[in-house]
C-alpha cells in the first residue's frame, strides 16, 4: 500500500483496515505521514487503533513527531496524553528544545507534563531543565521537578534544592526537597538542614521521615545517643524509620567507640518490643555488634525463638557480622529447623559465612 492511499485509510469504517493504514505510514517513515496521524489520533474512536498510531508515529524518525506529540499533551483525553508522554520520552535528547518551550508555557499541565518526560530521559541537559522547573510558580510542577532530582553535579541546582527545603512555604514542598537531598546526600545540605533542625524533637512531625533519613545517612555515631532517645519517647509509626536510621549510621561508620551503656539499652528494650517487625529489625542492628560477647548470647537466645522472624533476625545478625563461633551456631540450628523459609535463610547465611 502506497503512502497516500494509507492515509486515504486511515479514514476506513474498518478497524483493521485503520490499523494496517497506521503500520503501512510507519514503515514507511516519511514526514507526510505525521499530520494524517495526529489528526486521525484525536478522533479516532479505537484505542488499538489509537496504539497503532503511536507506533506508526514512533518509527518515523522527522522531529515533526516530537511537535506534534507536544500539542497532543493538550488534548482532554488522558490515553492521548500518556501516550503522547510515551513518544516524548522515546525521543531522548531531541526533545530538548520542545521541553525548553513546554517549561515556559502558561499551562501549569504542560510544564508538569515536560517534567515528567524529562524524568525518563538521560540527557546532560537534565539538571539546567529542572533547574527551570524549580523555579515555577506552580507547587506541582516544583515538586514533580524534586521528585525527578536522582544526582546533583550542578551548584545551582543543588541551591535550589535546599532552598526549598529550608524555606518553609509548604509542607509537602519542604517533605520533596528533603527527600530529594537524602537521594543525592551532600554533607553541606545536611549540615544547613541540621542547623535549621538541631534535634529531632525540634523538627516537625511532618518531617521526621525525611529528617531520619538524612540522619542515618549522613549522621555520626555521636547521633546513636540522639536516636535511641527519640526511638522510647516517638510515635510508634516512627519507630522502624528511626531503626533504619540506627541500622545505616552504624553500617556507614561502624560500630567502634559506641558506649557500652548505649547498646546494653538496645539489649534491655528488645524483650518489651512487642511489633515482630521492630524486633526483626532490632536484632539485624545488634549484628553490628560483633565485639560484644552478651548482644552474641542474647542472639543465640532469639536463634531458637518459637517466632520465625525472631530466628530470621537473628540469622541476618550473626551471618553478615564477626561474631565469633556464628558459622557452628548457624549450622546447629539448621539441623533443627523446620520452616522452610527460615531453612533457607540459614542456608544462605552459611554460604555466606563459608565465603
Amino acid at each position: 500500500m502506497g503512502l497516500e492511499e494509507a492515509i486515504a485509510q486511515l479514514s476506513s469504517p474498518d478497524e483493521c483496515e485503520r490499523i494496517y493504514a497506521a503500520e503501512d505510514i510507519g514503515l514507511a517513515g516519511q514526514i507526510e505521514g505525521v499530520n494524517p496521524l495526529c489528526q486521525r489520533v484525536v478522533e479516532e474512536p479505537s484505542q488499538a487503533v489509537r496504539e497503532s498510531i503511536f507506533a506508526a508515529l514512533a518509527l518515523i524518525p522527522d522531529n515533526l513527531v516530537i511537535e506534534r506529540a507536544s500539542q497532543l499533551l493538550s488534548n482532554d483525553d488522558p490515553g492521548i496524553r500518556n501516550q503522547a508522554l510515551g513518544l516524548l520520552q522515546s525521543r531522548g535528547g531531541a526533545v530538548v528544545p520542545e521541553l525548553r518551550a513546554l517549561l515556559t508555557s502558561d499551562r501549569n499541565d504542560l510544564r508538569k507534563f515536560a517534567v515528567d518526560v524529562l524524568s525518563q530521559i538521560e540527557i546532560p541537559e537534565s539538571e539546567e531543565l529542572l533547574q527551570l522547573a524549580l523555579a515555577d510558580g506552580d507547587i506541582n510542577v516544583v515538586i514533580t521537578a524534586l521528585e525527578n532530582v536522582r544526582h546533583c553535579d550542578n551548584p545551582d541546582l543543588l541551591r535550589s534544592v535546599l532552598q526549598h527545603a529550608l524555606s518553609g512555604d509548604h509542607p509537602m514542598l519542604v517533605m520533596a526537597a528533603m527527600e530529594t537531598l537524602v537521594r543525592i546526600g551532600d554533607p553541606e545540605c545536611y549540615r544547613k538542614l541540621r542547623e535549621k533542625f538541631p534535634t529531632l524533637k525540634a523538627t516537625p512531625s511532618l518531617y521526621l521521615r525525611p529528617a531520619l533519613k538524612l540522619l542515618g545517612a549522613n549522621g555520626v555515631n555521636g547521633d546513636l545517643l540522639e536516636l535511641q532517645a527519640f526511638l522510647l519517647t516517638c510515635e510508634p509509626a516512627l519507630r522502624a524509620a528511626v531503626l533504619d536510621a540506627l541500622h545505616s549510621l552504624l553500617r556507614r561508620n561502624g560500630a567502634v567507640g559506641i558506649p557500652e551503656m548505649w547498646w546494653r539499652n538496645l539489649l534491655a528494650g528488645l524483650p518489651e518490643t512487642m511489633v515482630a517487625a521492630e524486633r526483626y529489625q532490632t536484632l539485624v542492628l545488634l549484628g553490628h555488634l560483633g565485639h560484644c560477647a552478651q548482644v552474641f548470647e542474647v542472639l543465640i537466645t532469639y536463634l531458637h525463638s518459637p517466632e520465625s522472624v525472631d530466628r530470621l533476625g537473628a540469622i541476618e545478625a550473626l551471618s553478615k557480622n564477626g561474631f565469633a563461633d556464628a558459622r557452628n551456631v548457624l549450622q546447629s540450628r539448621l539441623r533443627l529447623e523446620t520452616e522452610p523459609e527460615v531453612k533457607q535463610a540459614l542456608e544462605y547465611a552459611l554460604g555466606v559465612n563459608g565465603q
